[in-house]
């Protein structure tokens, strides 16, 4: 018959048990983030500019964290599913999100019941801008942003341009920039912006809403005509911004590090340093020649700041349009 365990044996039980579960109380601390691979959730498709950018990052801040950093595809919904994806996984650190801010900013004013909310994530550092331009095909008699504008007022509902879909933000750019102008122009959605460009190259559309970077780095033959931006682009110094041109331009494509809100503040301080160190790193100034682009560093601090204000101008861009939200 087993008999009863006496003060003394209960004190010992106690003491092997803590012993026992210390290593891994102790691996689940913030101090010794990281101590396994880290995942980083892209909601983009593998191949496209925002896939070239996270693998480099996600190289460059191997090197900072010392453990590998997996870079995951889970495309889908305008970047909603990778991001619904983000913020159910465990604050722990390792399971990030790299990408545009849109599916925050912009997604949440467009669906009427959205798996997560502009709080439900932390957000770690800004890396770069997804800068956009209005541009027409080579081709075009349209020279300017002038001879465009002149052109789809003396022709109402007549010019016809691109974009990726009611609420993106081609789709709000350029409400942005005509806003206050009685202009009638014919939008023309796109699931995506190769099948755009086909259609833009070869003057079936008038214009189109394209990505800089993007176009630059596949030497796509179009003429941009204004950036939408408020400075300009380092790879087209002659192409004026729209706010050279007197014209309001929307905040570009915000694109950085995000981790599931309640990841510990230690932890974010690791990666908004590993982050800093990161972009500085000849590994991601290679990824970023390679799309032919330039490195926007945020803080964190900052990069919320921008997160925040972006989400309140698209929430009043799609009001001011009547843009109903989806199911």
């Amino acid at each position: 018959m087993h008999r009863p365990y006496g003060p003394l044996e209960h004190r010992r039980a106690a003491a092997l048990l803590a012993l026992s579960i210390l290593p891994a109380a102790a691996a689940a601390q913030p101090s010794s983030y990281p101590s396994k691979p880290v995942q980083i959730i892209v909601s983009w498709a593998a191949g496209g500019s925002i896939d070239t950018m996270a693998r480099g990052f996600a190289r460059a801040m191997s090197q900072e964290l010392a453990q590998p950093v997996v870079v995951e595809n889970r495309d889908g919904a305008s970047g909603m599913i990778g991001t619904a994806a983000t913020v159910s996984a465990p604050p722990d650190g390792y399971v990030l999100n790299f990408g545009p801010i849109t599916p925050i900013t912009n997604a949440l004013h467009l669906v009427s019941k959205p798996a997560y909310g502009i709080d439900s994530l932390e957000y770690v550092c800004q890396v770069f801008e997804n800068r956009f331009a209005i541009a027409v095909p080579q081709n075009s008699p349209y020279k300017t942003l002038q001879d465009l504008f002149a052109a789809i007022q003396a022709s109402p509902g007549k010019l016809s341009y691109g974009h990726l879909g009611v609420g993106s933000i081609t789709h709000l750019s350029l409400e942005t920039a005509i806003q206050g102008r009685n202009f009638s122009v014919t939008g023309v959605p796109y699931r995506g912006e190769t099948p755009m460009f086909l259609d833009l190259q070869t003057s079936r559309l008038d214009f189109g809403i394209v990505t800089v970077g993007n176009t630059l780095a596949t030497s796509r033959p179009v003429r941009m005509l204004a950036i939408i931006s408020e400075r300009r682009h380092p790879e087209m110094p002659g192409v004026p911004t729209l706010k050279e041109l007197g014209l309001p331009s929307l905040q570009p494509a915000l694109v950085g590090l995000m981790a599931p809100k309640g990841t510990p503040a230690p932890v974010l301080a690791k990666l908004e340093a590993a982050c800093k160190k990161a972009v500085e790193t000849d590994v991601m100034q290679s990824a970023v020649k390679t799309l032919r682009d330039e490195i926007v560093y945020k803080d964190r601090k900052a990069f919320t700041q921008s997160v925040m204000r972006d989400y309140e101008e698209k929430g009043a861009l799609v009001r001011r349009l009547a843009i109903s939200p989806q199911n």
